[in-house]
């Protein structure tokens, strides 16, 4: 297949998965309090519905991206304004899959970056949304991490093991620390699960990278929201999507033999 066309038939099909993992993260952190078959049942066979009137969305009022261009993003029913995370979602999605096959190939590794990197974007909209990282998401991102490398796809299995127990302990320690000195808690024991998770990928050497990445975007974004007065300071701030960041631009950069630490 040519190139120009696989990107473009990849791309394509990760605006679909966005359509999905925006309907996902909606609905996942509004349905915990039910029982696992009935989380499922609501995940896989309720029809997409008008978050205001409840009517359902038609298949074809569906396609990504354009049919909320083409509604002018507002319900068919009620015309009720339908935000734009759902596209901005789609298009990230179709993105993060055109960049990781250009960069990296139709390869094996490339298809599994790609699946870090779209439940990567899963877990940060709901952090993002509710400041909330779900176990359903993150523990299951763990197990895989450690299956995928008992091949040594991105890290030995050794590594990986070691990677798992130290991301989860070295944020656990320094959350401990912080509790200790303010008696506040400095982050949610979800970024401790999300950073062994990245860890169980990329191996234990790859972790410092990870965690430099992460804070020092969140302190640079925080600084700038708070000198544009859109946060107050000591404004909790989900920290899970920095470190999906530098989970993932780390797994880039050492598929391409780069290194920042």
């Amino acid at each position: 297949m040519n190139d120009q066309i696989f990107l473009l038939a990849v791309t394509l099909f990760g605006l679909v998965i966005g359509s999905f993992i925006s309907m996902l993260s909606w609905r996942m952190p509004r349905i915990m309090e039910l029982d696992g078959r009935e989380q499922l049942k609501s995940i896989s066979l309720g029809g997409s519905k008008c978050p205001k009137c409840q009517n359902p969305i038609p298949w074809t009022r569906l396609i990504p991206v354009i049919s909320w261009l083409i509604s002018k993003g507002k319900c068919h029913h009620c015309h009720t304004a339908i935000s734009a995370r759902y596209p901005l979602i789609e298009l990230s999605s179709g993105l993060l899959m055109l960049v990781t096959f250009a960069l990296l190939g139709n390869t094996l590794e490339a298809w599994l970056t790609a699946l870090l990197a779209l439940w990567l974007l899963t877990i940060s909209i709901i952090d993002f949304e509710h400041k909330l990282i779900l176990d359903n998401l993150s523990l299951p991102l763990v197990w895989l991490g450690l299956l995928i490398n008992t091949q040594g796809f991105f890290a030995s299995p050794q590594d990986a093991i070691f990677g798992a127990a130290v991301g989860y302990m070295s944020l656990w320690t320094i959350y401990q620390i912080h509790h200790l000195l303010t008696g506040r808690e400095g982050m949610g024991f979800g970024d401790f699960k999300l950073t062994a998770a990245l860890g169980a990928w990329l191996g234990v050497m790859a972790l410092p990278q990870v965690i430099v990445i992460a804070a020092v975007t969140s302190l640079v974004i925080s600084l700038g929201l708070m000198l544009m007065k859109k946060q107050a300071w000591q404004q909790e701030m989900a920290f899970g999507p920095f470190l999906a960041l530098g989970g993932l631009v780390s797994l880039f950069l050492i598929q391409l033999g780069w290194q920042i630490i």
